[in-house]
């Protein structure tokens, strides 16, 4: 996947009762020791065979919330997906890239550039609505792209989730393998690819988007709109040890379904910029400017509805091992 300097290790916040689903291993009802004693919790095991069943997160002490491996054989889950499958949908406001020669663009200052907030979740998650609807309430600030990731391990409980796809699942494994951590649960939110939050509340949101606010920039972007699209120019401030990835990221802005089925079974929920394909244009190895026009591609189809919307994730590699690390960078297209 993606490369450069090895990235921040993801950072868990807190435990609590949260949606969590077993990747491979067996799945089902676990238990999470939190300050008021066990707290229901299931959840999925990234580890491999033979690993301990109990794992304490880096840097913190024996009293520290720990994640149990599932034990319940009626929780099953798929294999997990062992690479980031970039989506091959076209069609209508498809997107190409390609080299362009330098232009006078105008620069991006570092706080133009907003702090992506992704979202996994699940319409089949009892515990998602909540966090969707805080999802939500990002979609006004110009300084910050929220991004809804649907995954599709909980589809067997009743609801299969529309939005869902196996490489959203596929990149929420990723971020798991990259942070040393057994689970992957719903809902889980990561901000610029580095933080993550169990249970997160505004308060803890806020402060994750405001670090990476005045986090030091690693790229600086120009752009300047052509006749042949979005001439970008990403430039490297420093060394970046390795290749990054170039994302085509397509949302559609707010969904609202109505669940008849499943844990969520009579709930009307609102979903705010429902991600509907991942596309990697172009790998970068960080060594000199990077310039690429970036084109609506091909007519319109029914492969995405009309309203669909497009940015650019400028992501390093997590230690050169194929795993997602920071967003550098996050261009809206449109």
């Amino acid at each position: 996947m993606l490369t450069g300097p090895a990235a921040r290790q993801i950072r868990s916040l807190a435990v609590a009762g949260w949606c969590a689903m077993a990747l491979g291993l067996g799945g089902g009802a676990a238990w999470a020791q939190g300050a008021d004693g066990p707290v229901g919790l299931r959840q999925a095991d990234t580890a491999a065979p033979g690993s301990p069943d109990r794992a304490v997160p880096e840097g913190q002490g024996g009293d520290a919330p720990i994640i149990a491996a599932p034990s319940d054989p009626g929780r099953w889950a798929p294999p997990p997906s062992t690479a980031y499958v970039p989506s091959e949908m076209g069609g209508f406001n498809s997107f190409a890239a390609g080299e362009t020669a330098p232009l006078p663009m105008d620069r991006f200052n570092p706080g133009d550039l907003p702090v992506v907030v992704e979202l996994f979740t699940s319409q089949g998650c009892s515990s998602c609505p909540p966090a969707d609807a805080m999802l939500a309430g990002l979609s006004d600030e110009p300084d910050v792209l929220p991004l809804s990731f649907h995954v599709d391990y909980w589809d067997y409980l009743g609801w299969a989730d529309s939005f869902a796809r196996p490489e959203f699942t596929a990149r929420q494994e990723a971020y798991a393998h990259a942070a040393g951590e057994r689970a992957v649960y719903t809902p889980q939110i990561i901000v610029d690819g580095q933080d993550t939050a169990v249970a997160v509340g505004p308060a803890q949101l806020m402060g994750l988007i405001d670090a990476s606010r005045v986090a030091p920039a690693m790229v600086s972007v120009q752009r300047e709109t052509t006749p042949r699209g979005e001439a970008i120019e990403v430039m490297p401030l420093s060394d970046l040890g390795g290749e990054v990835e170039i994302v085509m990221i397509r949302y559609a802005p707010e969904r609202q379904v109505h669940m008849t089925a499943g844990e969520n079974r009579g709930k009307v929920v609102t979903y705010t910029n429902v991600v509907l394909s991942l596309e990697l244009l172009a790998e970068w190895d960080g060594a000199a400017p990077l310039r690429m026009t970036v084109s609506p591609d091909g007519s319109a189809s029914d492969s995405f509805p009309t309203d669909t919307r497009h940015a650019l994730l400028v992501q390093q590699e997590h230690g050169g091992d194929g795993l997602p690390g920071p967003i550098l960078a996050a261009i809206r297209l449109d």
